[in-house]
């Protein structure tokens, strides 16, 4: 596996040794990939959102090791930001990252910390710009008169413009219509390829797990329960039934079709699989 970023033994306790105690990850072990985007699914309370925050060094592993390209991220404490610009971290509320005067100085702002000069800048923030769908007459507006899908943008366009080696979002595209979604994750699915790039993508949407992404992790009570290809994951889609996670849409048709004596063949976690596998099916059927 050609990985980058990689967990090994992590434990996460909150408040250890009070009366409020919490195990909140559990000897993790992961390893993402690098030009693949890893999908992290779980409950509320599964650890999704600790785990997030290991990555690039907010929060430090109670036990256990963080490393990136093989370094422990921790091994100088002092140079922790620079990991923070390799691992950048779009927040489940991104917008509440705005702070800056335009929405140009705003995606300028790591660059400039990276110390580039102005041309490079300046390129990085108009790259950036348009790959979070931001449009040139929005660059000089202040990033508080923007609606609440522009803020959004403009906060994935900051990091964005790091150029990160490893990209972590938390439900990037919560809140926006389908086009937008679709804008923002197809846009993800090209950084990952042309960047080689690891992307990380927490998302409820089971559809759009099955859509962009190459890997799965499937957490639960601070551990990890699965993890594995698309395929692997949402071929056994009863499995995350049963530890109470929804599966896409397609599929509780697949099972409905099959309890007819209806056998699928294919990938049928996404309407495009499903639709081919119909197809195939009346094909084979009216031979």
């Amino acid at each position: 596996m050609n990985s980058i970023l990689e967990l090994k033994d992590v434990s996460y306790v909150y408040s250890k040794g009070t009366p409020f105690e919490k195990v909140a990850l559990d000897k993790v072990n992961i390893a993402f990939e690098k030009g693949k985007i890893t999908g992290l699914i779980g409950h509320t309370g599964s650890g999704k959102s600790t785990l997030v925050g290991l990555l690039n060094g907010l929060n430090k592993p109670t036990e256990g090791t963080v490393f990136l390209d093989g370094v422990d991220i921790w091994e100088k404490p002092k140079e922790i930001s620079r990991v923070r610009y390799r691992v950048g971290l779009v927040m489940q509320y991104p917008e509440y990252q705005l702070f800056d005067e335009t929405v140009r100085e705003d995606i300028a702002f790591a660059p400039k910390n990276l110390g580039l000069d102005d041309v490079e800048i300046e390129a990085r923030v108009r790259d950036a710009a348009s790959f979070a769908g931001i449009g040139e007459e929005l660059l000089d507006k202040s990033p508080f008169d923007l609606s609440g899908g522009q803020k959004r943008r403009a906060a994935i366009a900051g990091i964005i413009a790091m150029r990160p080696d490893v990209l972590v979002l938390d439900e990037p595209a919560a809140g926006l219509d389908p086009r937008g979604r679709s804008e923002i994750l197809g846009s993800l699915r090209k950084y990952a390829d042309d960047s080689s790039a690891s992307v990380i993508l927490v998302s409820h949407s089971m559809e759009d797990m099955a859509h962009y992404c190459d890997n799965v992790v499937v957490m639960a009570d601070g551990r990890i329960h699965s993890s594995g290809t698309v395929d692997e994951i949402f071929s056994v889609a009863e499995k995350l039934s049963k530890i109470g996670l929804d599966v896409p849409s397609v599929s509780k048709i697949v099972s409905a079709l099959a309890a007819r004596g209806i056998d699928l063949k294919g990938k049928l976690y996404t309407v495009e699989g499903v639709k081919d596998a119909i197809l195939e099916y009346i094909k084979e059927v009216n031979k």
